[in-house]
């Protein structure tokens, strides 16, 4: 079976699997902007039939269109019912073509240009609980010859390399009408990519650091590791939560530090629960990939890390920190959320809880298998000594090739495989995509229902 070709991380682009570039129509040099797909909210329709009433007046009607859009932000959000809104992302003025990077959806969405308009758009019903993060890919390179799927009347069968997949990465762009963004701009840490945010009116509820402008920042101490077994260095930032009582600390471990450390600034956000006495105190250790090159290997499970994680980077924290094994709990996301799960179980005298979110429990470690690498882990680990789990997906991580192997699909088997196994397992679907703006929440979630206070 082929490895499903799956968003992996905020780009969708890391660990994918490598395709061959098909062969290009010679006379396609770049996708006529796609006009075939109707409008479906009110704004876009309202705006087409006033154009339509009033054509020498397309231009001012436009232009007032857009001095609305910056007035109320986008995207827009148009209520259908209780359950449900319509979504609207925009973008103005592309030469070419515009993709939606992120958002609610499992792969690059492709945005309209509205017939006669410098207006491209892109329209998706959500749940009322959504919450995500997005960036646009304007005027994308066109590496493959031809861009697949920019009009729906192309042929469906045609997919691109990665080498097109990745030019994305070339014509980043945030929406400038929405002000929601992880960094401002003289925020901006290297390293790290600023996206938009989106959250509708009824998304879980979670403490976002953004909404305590006077509440400081905590410093964290950094640290290199040298690593004797993988022949590597890393960076780790160390961070004790306030602890006026003196009471036992719990040690959070997080996979992807960087991103946690500062783009979702989880010291400020689980500081503000410790202070509000809704947690107990907490110790973080954000423990970075040696390279983003070397992320993959390194999170996909493998003798050599789970040697370096039992050998080196537990005795490394233990001379640092006190910890108890008891009150320990290891989290990532996407392959750090395989490499959670994996390696707790791994270690059940020095892990006592894990957080897998979003885990790519699609991992096989042969191509050709049908079952996910992480259940075909449990089986061989049986009469383990019991731990909690606390894991999630969300609605949009699906597997594009339909082959079953995706985040979504296999999360709740790994759930219900811990559970076979005698482990104590919460399991949660949100709605959302594979996007930092969910795992935040999850996060906080996952700690509250072990530790809450």
């Amino acid at each position: 079976m082929k490895r499903p070709l799956f968003v992996l991380s905020l780009l969708g682009l890391s660990c994918t699997s490598i395709m061959a570039a098909p062969t290009a129509p010679a006379t396609l040099n770049y996708a006529a902007p796609c006009e075939a797909v109707q409008a479906q909210s009110q704004a876009l329709k309202t705006l087409q039939q006033n154009i339509q009433q009033s054509p020498l007046q397309k231009n001012q009607l436009i232009e007032a269109f857009w001095q609305q859009a910056k007035t109320k932000g986008t995207p827009l959000i148009e209520t259908v019912d209780q359950n449900q809104s319509r979504i609207i992302f925009l973008y103005r003025g592309a030469q070419h073509n515009v993709r939606l990077v992120g958002g609610p959806s499992n792969d690059h969405e492709w945005l309209t240009r509205l017939p006669g308009t410098d207006i491209w758009f892109k329209e998706s019903l959500v749940n009322n609980t959504f919450i995500g993060s997005y960036s646009f890919a304007v005027d994308l390179p066109n590496l493959d010859g031809y861009l697949s799927h920019a009009c729906p009347h192309l042929n469906p069968q045609l997919t691109e390399s990665r080498t097109q997949r990745r030019a994305v990465l070339q014509v980043l762009q945030l929406d400038p009408f929405n002000l929601n963004t992880w960094f401002k701009p003289t925020q901006q840490r290297a390293g790290l990519r600023n996206e938009n945010i989106v959250a509708l009116p009824h998304a879980p509820e979670f403490i976002d650091p953004q909404k305590y402008p006077d509440f400081a920042t905590p410093q964290l101490k950094s640290y290199s590791l040298n690593s004797t077994v993988l022949g590597n260095t890393r960076q780790l930032q160390i961070y004790q939560s306030s602890n006026p009582a003196q009471k036992p600390y719990i040690t959070a471990i997080f996979f992807d530090g960087e991103q946690y450390a500062h783009l979702v600034n989880v010291p400020k956000t689980l500081e503000i629960l410790v202070q509000q006495e809704k947690l107990p105190p907490i110790q973080f250790v954000f423990v970075s990939p040696a390279s983003e090159q070397e992320r993959p290997k390194e999170l996909s499970p493998s003798p050599e890390f789970s040697r370096f994680f039992s050998t080196e980077l537990l005795p490394w924290i233990d001379q640092k920190l006190q910890r108890d094994p008891q009150k320990t709990v290891l989290l990532g996301s996407s392959l750090g959320g395989l490499s959670a799960g994996y390696l707790a179980l791994q270690n059940p005298e020095q892990i006592s809880h894990a957080v897998p979110l979003s885990g790519s429990f699609w991992w096989t470690p042969k191509a050709e298998d049908q079952v996910n690498g992480m259940s075909q882990l449990i089986q061989q680990l049986k009469n383990q000594p019991r731990q909690h789990f606390y894991m999630s997906a969300g609605n949009y991580e699906s597997s594009r090739n339909n082959n079953g192997l995706s985040i979504l699909e296999t999360s709740p088997i790994v759930a219900q495989d811990l559970k076979t196994q005698g482990h104590d397992v919460t399991y949660r679907q949100y709605h959302g995509a594979h996007s930092y703006a969910i795992w935040q929440v999850v996060l906080q979630d996952a700690l509250l229902h072990f530790f809450g206070q």
